[in-house]
């Protein structure tokens, strides 16, 4: 069976046992509230009852086949179901990963930053403080107090108060012109006050949104004109929202993208990206996981030691919200390139790395055939070609 296979086989299971538990629940409380209606009843009738046959009666109530053998039919049903689930478990799912991994020195001091850093971002700032103190980290308050006062504009933001945000983006409006340049700044700025206007126009109405308007969009005219009058559009509709055309910009979620924007422009002053280096290293690595399992056991049953070989046999194939950086791996040598063996264009159009052409060719000068074509070609006909960062 194939891993997809086996996971569902082990969602049925987790189904069957959901279905168990209640059927053996719903059966238990059944025989408890029969004895306790028992024991009710003979404590209603003690002093009528000779102490003897009452006992008898209840001996007998407790002891009622029927109920003991819904009860332990049951429960026995909901053990084998549990216990299918956990062989169901372990067969989809390896327990031990150690055979994945591999020896690598860290620098132990950048590893503590990271994670420090990691938390701050994400807002767990006594978790942080924690870690910071126990891992002897010099400089704590430094790491700390950026992201203070990201998540109190941030705090603010998702309360609907947009100034704090503003207040930001005026007083670090240089800083993040060289980082992200005009237009990327005036976009942004933008955005924060089209919010501000949409916020006034629910909250306050059509006259003070048109006021916040003339006071703040002018500077916007050339960059924004096409998105200013759709916003004007909506004062038409205010009394009328259900059948506006511009209804996308009243949706709530125009709040949670402004607030991760603003978290992007953030994270981008401290030399930071937006998502947290630790959390995508540890997301890339459970993608990578099942796939390094079972190639560490592959390697171990053909007796090759997975743990010292020096480059994977295999690509891992992450997604494209894991590629960061344009790269070229050579179709020959399935290695990446690099600045000493950097991608060479064929005048086919066909691109291999430096040194694999250099193994084909032999010479400079020497005619060879393409691997991919019949076209042929000189190793001093091919050129360099570069792949930009973004």
């Amino acid at each position: 069976m194939s891993t997809s296979e086996n996971i569902e086989a082990a969602l049925k299971e987790a189904e069957r046992v959901c279905k168990k538990q209640k059927v053996c629940a719903e059966k238990t409380a059944l025989c408890f509230e029969k004895l306790i209606q028992a024991l009710l009843s003979a404590q209603k009738r003690a002093d009528s009852v000779d102490n003897a046959q009452l006992i008898q009666e209840l001996h007998h109530a407790l002891s009622d086949q029927a109920n003991v053998s819904d009860l332990t039919e049951s429960t026995k049903d909901l053990h084998s179901a549990v216990n299918k689930l956990g062989k169901a478990v372990d067969k989809t799912f390896v327990q031990d990963i150690c055979a994945a991994t591999r020896p690598v020195e860290f620098d132990q001091p950048t590893l503590n930053k990271v994670i420090a850093e990691h938390f701050y971002q994400q807002g767990n700032f006594s978790v942080g403080d924690t870690f910071v103190r126990e891992a002897g980290i010099p400089n704590g308050d430094g790491l700390k107090r950026p992201y203070i006062a990201m998540h109190s504009v941030l705090k603010e933001l998702l309360a609907h108060n947009l100034q704090p945000a503003l207040q930001w983006t005026e007083q670090h409006k240089d800083e993040l012109r060289a980082s992200s340049g005009d237009a990327a700044v005036s976009s942004f700025e933008f955005r924060l006050h089209r919010l501000q206007f949409l916020h006034t126009l629910q909250v306050a109405g059509p006259s003070k949104a048109l006021a916040y308007a003339r006071a703040h969009f002018a500077g916007f005219q050339e960059s924004e004109m096409s998105e200013i009058q759709r916003l004007m559009g909506c004062l038409c509709f205010v009394k009328r929202p259900a059948s506006s055309p511009y209804s996308d910009l009243m949706a709530p979620a125009q709040w949670n993208e402004v607030a991760r924007e603003f978290a992007r422009q953030c994270c981008g002053l401290l030399g930071q990206a937006c998502e947290s280096p630790l959390l995508v290293a540890v997301a890339a690595g459970s993608i990578a996981l099942p796939t390094l399992l079972k190639l560490a056991t592959v390697m171990a049953g053909q007796n090759q030691d997975f743990q010292t070989c020096s480059q994977l046999p295999v690509e891992l194939e992450l997604g494209s919200e894991f590629i960061f950086h344009s790269l070229f791996a050579c179709p020959v040598s399935r290695e990446q390139s690099t600045a000493e063996n950097p991608p060479m264009l064929l005048p086919c159009g066909h691109v291999l790395c430096k040194q694999s052409l250099q193994k084909i060719a032999k010479s400079p000068v020497r005619s060879f055939k393409c691997p991919y074509c019949p076209v042929e070609a000189t190793l001093n006909s091919c050129r360099a070609i570069f792949f930009p960062d973004a």
